[in-house]
């Protein structure tokens, strides 16, 4: 299998042969350079420096080579340069996130293992051009898959695997996202591409989520937390996005609903005191869900909620039930139809009022009470 940094004309240092850590690899590897990780176990809590650009981490043994926080460490690996690429290893344990990209751009996640963090597995911020893929996640308590605040992301998630967390994909205001040919197994909910005028770049816009599997949304014990808690139970959820496409994906079993596209409050706050004035909604509009196959579904396989703006279609799909009924109508119209009311009042109620009657209807697991993966 071939990495990226694997040509001849640049370092490789190999930890522990040539460097004993992997901080002291990093600090003395220059631009383009390969750092190749033994088999062992480390402790986490390594940073990337912004001036350290254009560096591969990669494990020799994606099972062997492990990141262990120890629930003591915030985060395995934390990255402020620009094209740095983590491949071929494992992470758990770590009281907030396993892997995580702040403000760095060209940013590659492949071939990792990681199960039980605090709360993201693979965490991307504020960064352009990325990569992930082939990726497995179990056991986040926010989200398995994180990418936001950027306008163009042009970022692909890609042959990942997201189970057994509160959320399997949440994009906040993360516009020009692919997710496709992924699996999403018994997450509270699935894949949240989401606006939220707290995080920077909003609305969130034109993601593609193509060819997916979403299977048993909200039917496990989850670890929880996340703000996003009130939107468990639901397979695929545009909330408050706008000019998605959502095609060719099978949804199943979710406990709520199949795939839903309704308004979210302006901003996430969870102070009681100003709950009551989150100011006005994000309304979802242009969004195109279409030729999916979703079944099985607690309330309804299709949903749209009264408030939403104009021009959501609904064409092709596949589905026993939808709400309102004549939402499984074939139609592609700038006038949708009246969305349903209770939908409505269900999913955009305030967002701490939504987390705490998540949090009392659940009695949610600990993250590091939850399971290994299986070999």
């Amino acid at each position: 299998m071939a990495f990226a940094g694997d040509d001849a004309s640049r370092s490789t240092i190999r930890v522990p042969q040539d460097e004993p850590t992997i901080p002291q690899a990093i600090a003395h590897a220059e631009p383009g350079d390969t750092i190749v990780v033994d088999r062992g176990k480390y402790l986490g809590g390594i940073v990337v420096a912004a001036a350290k650009r254009d560096l591969t981490i990669r494990g020799v043994d994606r099972t062997d080579v492990v990141l262990d926080g120890g629930d003591v460490r915030r985060n395995g690996i934390t990255v402020y340069a620009d094209g740095i690429s983590i491949l071929n290893l494992s992470a758990h344990n770590f009281r907030v996130d396993a892997f995580h990209w702040n403000g760095a751009g060209r940013f590659r996640a492949s071939y990792l293992t990681i199960w039980n963090v605090g709360q993201y597995g693979i965490y991307a911020e504020d960064g352009e051009q990325g990569t992930v893929d082939h990726d497995y996640v179990s056991g986040a308590a926010d989200a398995a898959y994180y990418i936001g605040e950027c306008k163009h992301c042009r970022a692909t998630l890609s042959h990942v695997v997201a189970t057994l967390s509160a959320v399997g994909y949440s994009g906040t205001n993360a516009s020009e996202v692919t997710i496709r040919d992924s699996v999403w197994d018994r997450n509270g909910a699935g894949i949240v591409p989401n606006t939220y005028a707290n995080e920077a770049h909003p609305p969130q816009a034109r993601a593609t989520i193509i060819r997916n599997t979403v299977t048993r949304s909200g039917r496990a014990r989850v670890p929880i937390s996340t703000p996003l808690a009130g939107f468990i139970g639901i397979g695929i959820a545009v909330a408050g996005g706008h000019e998605n496409r959502i095609q060719g994906n099978r949804v199943t079993g979710s406990e709520r609903y199949g795939i839903a596209v309704f308004p979210t409050a302006r901003r996430i706050v969870f102070d009681p005191s100003v709950e009551r004035d989150p100011g006005p909604p994000w309304r979802p509009h242009g969004n195109r869900v279409s030729n999916n196959v979703v079944s099985g579904s607690g309330r309804a396989d299709l949903a749209l909620a009264r408030g939403v703006g104009a021009g959501n279609c609904f064409v092709g799909n596949k589905a026993a039930r939808a709400l309102p009924r004549n939402l499984g109508v074939p139609r592609c119209s700038s006038t949708p139809p009246a969305g349903d009311a209770r939908i409505a009042a269900e999913l955009t109620a305030g967002v701490h009022k939504m987390f705490e009657s998540t949090m009392r209807r659940r009695q949610p697991p600990r993250y590091m009470s939850m399971p290994a993966p299986p070999p």
